[in-house]
């Protein structure tokens, strides 16, 4: 099933842009119009003037859940599209449409709860609380790799807060940010509530950051672009920004290796290793790391690669060409140094050889200092290194400048405890993939995997979209 191209209404500047299938690049997906300074200007006009802060909690909330229906109502189109564009099997596809759905249904839940709290009368006669509000215009910035459940992370607190937003999805998937877009305002917000931007203009976003309406500014993406956002941001506006993962899963000698190998597989390649919670490393003890080898090489090779939309398909083309530049020439890099393949995964028959096809691959004997040990990976590329025990492999992630997740398998309670107490990451895993989240936890890392004191989702996501002002009230 392939959605029809879709087209923008023509517009005065004639510029067009397009995605494409990576799958099968020359096929177009989607049509879009970047957008320019002027654009951007105008987009926050109208957000700053909108009458969404002025609603009840009550209206917003019917509209949000009105969008989670939206969703469901229309998950195998919007699953479809998602494939064409950022080419993720199609089941996992519906399953993010369902995801993006309970974030929107939280939120939902999320606009009665925006909260005061009293205090006990320090001065005779006077009283305190607070008040808590939207802080006005944000921008949410997403990525490519989950087009839609990490737009709806960010797009529902802020809505239900009564902030309004700046959407700008990734150029890579901008079909699917438009037909987020329009689900939302066919659930009854107001298009000015959440003026959508596309493309990657340099001049437009410096509109952006600079602008001092745009009070917060959420971003899911690479460090590169996040330390751009630092820097051009300017001095008033509240930043959340989820970059890098330099990801670790430790099997320790007494796992349950079945299971292990299991959630290993799943956290380094399921998504075609493009989330930034997937696994790069596995440190397992030296007593098994044999055996733990044979079962994950057996896994890999059972693993199909080949278009989203194939039934035999479990692994995807990653996302875009420049993905598959960078991952090729990594590979070769890592060979040339001496690393050796343990196991790569099988090709779908009949794909288009034109696709950005990056077989799933374990490799062991990586060097030192390569890039493949030290970078984010952000492919479906995992390496194995022996560990003699729990001191070492917590020495080696503690040493990473990132710390977004991490994973232990053990059946010896006190050393999963002593792992979650000591590793220095925001999401840990004790016998489970690095992959994975709820919509109810907060979700953010250490040190260099995030910037900013906001984790996202769940009840906490309020405390990024909203202000608290103290009132001190005497009669």
């Amino acid at each position: 099933m392939h959605p029809a191209p879709t087209r923008p209404a023509p517009d005065a500047s004639g510029s067009e842009a397009r995605t494409v299938d990576p799958a099968r690049p020359g096929r177009t997906v989607s049509h879009y119009r970047p957008s320019t300074p002027e654009d951007v200007r105008a987009a926050v006009d109208r957000a700053a003037g909108s009458d969404w802060p002025a609603t009840t909690p009550a209206r917003r909330a019917a509209v949000l859940t009105r969008l989670a229906e939206g969703l469901e109502q229309s998950r195998d189109r919007i699953a479809a599209l998602v494939t064409a564009e950022e080419g993720k099997p199609l089941a996992a596809a519906r399953g993010e449409v369902g995801k993006a759905a309970e974030q929107f249904r939280l939120a939902a839940q999320l606009a009665f709860l925006v909260e005061g709290t009293t205090f006990p009368a320090e001065t005779p006669g006077t009283t305190a609380h607070t008040l808590r509000g939207p802080l006005g215009v944000v921008a949410a910035v997403t990525p490519w790799n989950f087009p839609l459940s990490l737009a709806a992370r960010k797009i529902g607190p802020a809505l239900a807060a009564g902030n309004t937003v700046l959407f700008k999805p990734s150029p890579v998937t901008a079909g699917v940010g438009a037909a987020l877009a329009a689900a939302a305002y066919d659930a009854g917000l107001p298009r000015d509530a959440m003026p959508v931007l596309h493309g990657h203009d340099p001049d437009a976003m410096d509109v952006l950051l600079g602008d001092l309406r745009v009070r917060a500014v959420s971003f899911t993406g690479s460090d590169r672009v996040g330390a751009l956002i630092r820097d051009r941001a300017h001095g008033q506006a509240r930043l959340q920004l989820e970059l890098g993962g330099r990801n670790c899963a430790v099997v320790c000698s007494d796992a349950d290796l079945e299971r292990a190998a299991d959630d290993l597989v799943t956290g380094a390649f399921g998504l075609t290793g493009q989330a930034c919670t997937s696994t790069d490393r596995i440190l397992v003890a030296t007593p098994v790391a044999a055996e733990l080898m044979a079962l994950l090489a057996e896994r890999v090779r059972s693993l199909r690669v080949g278009p989203g939309d194939h039934p035999a398909t479990t692994t995807g083309p990653v996302a875009t060409e420049a993905q598959f530049h960078r991952l090729g020439a990594l590979r070769t890099s890592a060979l040339a140094a001496g690393a050796r393949v343990v196991a790569t995964a099988w090709d779908v028959e009949g794909r288009d050889p034109d696709g950005y096809w990056v077989p799933p691959t374990l490799f062991t004997d990586v060097p030192a200092g390569h890039d493949l040990l030290t970078e984010e990976v952000f492919g479906p590329f995992a390496t194995v290194l022996p560990v003699a025990d729990l001191d070492e492999a917590l020495g080696i992630v503690g040493a990473s400048t990132h710390g977004l997740a991490a994973s232990v398998h053990t059946r010896d309670l006190a050393a999963a405890h002593r792992f979650a107490a000591e590793v220095p990451c925001g999401v840990i895993k004790i016998n489970g993939p690095t992959t994975g989240n709820g919509v109810a936890p907060p979700f953010g890392g250490h040190r260099a995997s995030s910037g900013g004191a906001f984790p996202e989702g769940g009840r906490q996501a309020l405390d990024f979209v909203t202000d608290t002002r103290t009132v001190y009230l005497t009669p």
